[in-house]
């Protein structure tokens, strides 16, 4: 995630709204790649249905696969080995 939020995406915030696009942008160039033939896996963490499904939806609309994997980790766990930040940064809405 840190790649695409320092490049693709470095516009965008952790607000609503821009969690939303940034997904959404995710899921658009995996979807380019599936275009090409090249299986993508991506990590990012979203906490929003909606948003994981407007990626589903556009792979499902070109005939790509689209799995979902869902890493049950407790927040307190995920924030404790956080070395960036960023949960940090999320919860200020940064």
């Amino acid at each position: 995630g840190d790649n695409i939020r320092h490049g693709l995406n470095k516009n965008l915030g952790f607000s609503a709204e821009d969690r939303t696009e940034n997904i959404r942008r995710i899921g658009e160039v995996a979807k380019l790649m599936g275009d090409m033939g090249i299986i993508s896996m991506t990590a990012f963490i979203s906490p929003y249905i909606a948003d994981r499904k407007i990626a589903r939806d556009v792979h499902e609309a070109a005939k790509i696969p689209f799995i979902e994997v869902h890493i049950d980790c407790p927040l307190e766990v995920a924030e404790s080995r956080d070395p960036k930040g960023l949960y940090k940064k999320a919860r200020a809405g940064e």
